[in-house]
């Protein structure tokens, strides 16, 4: 036992997930944070699900149709117990899990698998953030396991947890049905009739929200409003760019070795993985938002294709015992040494204080009607409870037209016709902005400023 819990495999594999999961602790908080907390809080304590909108008064009393209920009431549980550093490390473990159900899927040495996981972090990294998005990274990951084993009477029960927690419930019936077409790949299509139970009782598990069967008509047309907006993770992946470097090359190796060594992929595990990493590919393609789940299942498809499916343990004589203790032992202090220090400065990086109190303030002070960016909306909703906002990036309760009138006139400046339809007479805008440019110009007066932001407020006639 002494043996395999300081081997060197062991040894790599730990230093490797204590990094990650170091790393993970270090995720910076987005702009839409504030907005899950402050709805996970307003159901909290009323005991509802909020399904209308209640923090803008351009889309007051609007359908919102909320699919991440559950998240934020989570969110909103683990801040109110552990605050940020609660709800970080919340975020850090599931992604962490994701990444080591990833690391169980994968065949061949540890150096190897350390090399294959480690260069597609490159990728995969950039889209960690304290957001509903974390609950399906690890779900997938959970399904794909659960179905390779055929271990099926759990995933009802997940999917209606998913459906309650992220819209990314969608990518479990593409995992489901990659499972189902690579057991006729391996010829076991007896397998098939109680799979396609389960899809049926996976599918009708996910009308037991809120939203019922509108779940469905409510997901393709947030993603066709997202795409509209120009929302980045919407986007497709870019050729050149560091952060999508990893994902063009796994995907190439992933290509190839799957053409030229298709005859090896005889296990129903190694085609479970390449057939649901076929099917996730052109969503990959499509949106930026799927390279992580891609690269989670393609990178343990690529090393049984590149190392085989067997584990060639290291000779006993070569092991050093005591020195990978010492080293697991030191990257632990280590690690726990970033996290400490980050946590309690805080860290810039990561941003839970992404106004000053001053401008807090005199966001608060505004007599009258708030303007602010579409990016920005979160801030208010969660620091300055009692100021309604003008948007704010949930996007589902505002009109399509309205989101891309804002976003054009923000970047042009041109504000007066917007101002004047909604009766605004403060704004809350960062120095850079266009807007804030022509609005002092126009005689607006500054009544809080700092680095990142101003409050202006209308001159009196």
């Amino acid at each position: 036992m002494r043996q395999r819990l300081a081997s060197f495999d062991t040894t790599v594999t730990i230093i490797f997930f204590l990094v990650m999961f170091s790393s993970a602790c270090l995720i910076p908080v987005q702009s839409d944070t504030w907005w899950h907390l402050r709805a996970g809080q307003e159901m909290w304590s009323r005991h509802v699900v909020m399904l209308a909108d209640e923090f803008s008064y351009v889309a007051r009393g609007a359908y919102w149709p909320n699919h991440e209920w559950l998240s934020e009431v989570i969110f909103f549980a683990v801040f109110r117990i552990g605050g940020l550093p609660g709800l970080t490390l919340l975020a850090a473990v599931l992604i962490t899990t994701a990444i080591a159900l990833s690391w169980r899927l994968m065949r061949g040495p540890a150096t190897k698998k350390l090399l294959l996981m480690a260069l597609a972090m490159t990728s995969i990294a950039p889209v960690w953030t304290v957001r509903p998005h974390v609950f399906s990274l690890v779900l997938t990951m959970t399904v794909l396991q659960l179905a390779v084993r055929d271990i099926y009477w759990p995933l009802p029960i997940l999917f209606a947890l998913w459906a309650n927690l992220h819209g990314g419930v969608a990518l479990g019936f593409v995992v489901l049905g990659g499972v189902a077409i690579s057991q006729m790949w391996i010829g076991q299509r007896s397998r098939l009739p109680a799979l396609a139970l389960v899809i049926a009782g996976c599918f009708a598990a996910t009308l037991v929200t809120p939203l019922g069967i509108h779940l469905w008509t409510t997901i393709p047309q947030s993603i066709q409003k997202s795409m509209a907006n120009g929302i980045v993770e919407w986007r497709r992946p870019a050729l050149f760019g560091l952060q999508y470097l990893a994902f063009w090359i796994v995907l190439l190796l992933f290509a190839v070795t799957t053409v030229i060594r298709r005859r090896t992929i005889v296990t129903k595990e190694h085609a479970a993985l390449t057939v649901v990493s076929l099917a996730l590919l052109p969503l990959a393609l499509r949106y930026n938002r799927n390279i992580t789940p891609f690269l989670l299942i393609a990178v343990p498809a690529l090393s049984r294709t590149l190392f085989g499916e067997r584990l060639e343990p290291r000779e006993p004589a070569r092991e050093h015992y005591g020195l990978n203790v010492a080293l697991m032992a030191g990257c632990a202090a280590a690690c726990i040494a970033v996290i400490s220090i980050a946590w309690s400065r805080p860290l810039a990086r990561l941003k839970w204080q992404p106004i000053s109190q001053p401008i807090i303030d005199g966001i608060r002070a505004c007599p009258g009607r708030l303007y602010n960016r579409f990016d920005d909306g979160g801030y208010v909703i969660w620091f300055a409870q009692s100021v309604p906002v003008f948007v704010d990036n949930r996007q589902d309760p505002y009109a399509l037209w309205f989101l891309q009138e804002h976003l054009q006139r923000e970047q042009s400046g041109e504000f007066e016709p917007v101002f004047a339809r909604y009766n605004i007479t403060c704004a809350f805008l960062p120095p850079g902005s266009p807007t804030a440019q022509r609005v002092l110009q126009s005689g607006w007066r500054v009544t809080a400023k700092d680095a990142d932001w101003l409050v202006l407020q209308a001159s009196k006639p």
